[in-house]
């Protein structure tokens, strides 16, 4: 064989070679790339929720594991009932209507993005194993819809284990602040609405006497008892103080309730340090009967159309416990008093001085 003909045989071979050996990393690299995390994209668990399924969904079971610091954990059930959700667990209230939606609605952009561990090691380094983090399971007729555990969060997304498959799975979507309310944020907290344009009358006891605030035309009048006096018109009553007040009421909320078995005593309910009672324009009213305080400077209270022991606001329970000066325009200083006295009397002085002078320039001579 020539030279040549060897020469074109060779890199015949090697082409051969080069194409097999090309063909063979092709399929060791599609091989590995199938057994990588990032190549089992494709075969990702999907959480598919729609509209549709939300709608469907009659029962919500919220399980929150204790934290490390030593928070208690707490387990929240809601249940629709007819197209109203209500809470069964801890307490049987009515529910927030609004943070359950906003719940099922996150429900529907939740995606699994990635496989952390296709199996069981790192439950517990991700906070995903039994008995840690946030269990939330989604449930219509018996049957779970979406049963997932979430544990630790970071860059990649929110470390989720989903029932029923081994493995940690990196979540994009979920927000922390609507699964992990408490139990205030998923109960109807409201205690009473009304219009204050259609308040007639308020009245006030408590232990500085007794108010009574009465609607005449558009205009409010003001009387006040002092616990050893006769009642009299409130002196400097400025409404707008009145109407700062009924704004605090028309549309009152609790901020806290009290643990099941507190009762009036406990709270300082049996002797109320203050009864407001608001009238309306159809004689409907609206009561409340203030105790005690309760966390930070927030009141217990009663309130009309209510069985429960609630707390509210310290902007809201300082008007009930007020003093008239609350209701009143300041008191002018003597100092001011005098100087006001000063000022007109120069503007009166100023006013002669200037009609003098007016008289002397019309005098022809």
């Amino acid at each position: 064989m020539t030279t040549d003909k060897k020469l074109y045989a060779a890199i015949a071979l090697l082409a051969v070679l080069g194409g097999a050996l090309f063909l063979q990393t092709k399929k060791d690299n599609a091989e590995a790339a199938a057994h990588s995390l990032t190549g089992q994209a494709a075969e990702l668990p999907k959480i598919e929720i729609n509209e549709e399924t939300t709608k469907a969904i009659d029962k919500i079971v919220l399980t929150k594991a204790p934290d490390g610091d030593g928070g208690a954990g707490q387990e929240i059930e809601l249940v629709k009932e007819g197209e109203d959700w209500k809470m069964t667990r801890p307490v049987a209230a009515k529910a927030n209507q609004t943070n359950v939606k906003s719940l099922l609605d996150n429900l529907k952009t939740l995606k699994v993005v990635e496989v952390i561990d296709t199996g069981k090691s790192s439950y517990e380094k991700f906070g995903v194993a039994d008995g840690k983090g946030l269990h939330a399971v989604f449930s219509k007729g018996g049957a779970p819809v979406a049963d997932l555990i979430f544990g630790e969060s970071g860059g990649r997304g929110q470390m989720t284990r989903i029932a029923g498959r081994d493995g940690v799975y990196a979540v994009k979507g979920y927000s922390s602040y609507l699964y992990g309310r408490d139990v205030k944020g998923f109960r109807d907290m409201s205690l009473f609405k009304f219009e204050d344009t259609a308040v007639t009358s308020v009245a006030i006891d408590n232990e500085n006497g007794s108010f009574n605030f009465t609607k005449e035309g558009e205009s409010w009048k003001a009387k006040h008892k002092a616990p050893k006096g006769a009642a009299k018109d409130l002196d400097r009553f400025e409404e707008a103080k009145l109407k700062d007040m009924l704004r605090a009421y028309k549309a009152l909320n609790a901020d806290g309730f009290a643990e099941q078995g507190k009762t009036d005593a406990d709270v300082g309910l049996d002797k109320p340090v203050a009864t407001v009672v608001f009238t309306l324009n159809d004689g409907a009213k609206r009561e409340v009967k203030v105790g005690a305080n309760a966390e930070g400077n927030s009141r217990w209270i009663r309130a009309s159309g209510h069985d429960e022991i609630f707390s509210i606001s310290s902007w809201a329970a300082d008007w009930a416990t007020a003093e008239p000066k609350k209701f009143q325009k300041p008191e002018e200083k003597k100092d001011d008093k005098k100087k006001d006295k000063d000022d007109k009397k120069k503007d009166k002085d100023d006013e002669d001085d200037d009609a003098t002078a007016s008289a002397g320039h019309d005098d022809p001579h």
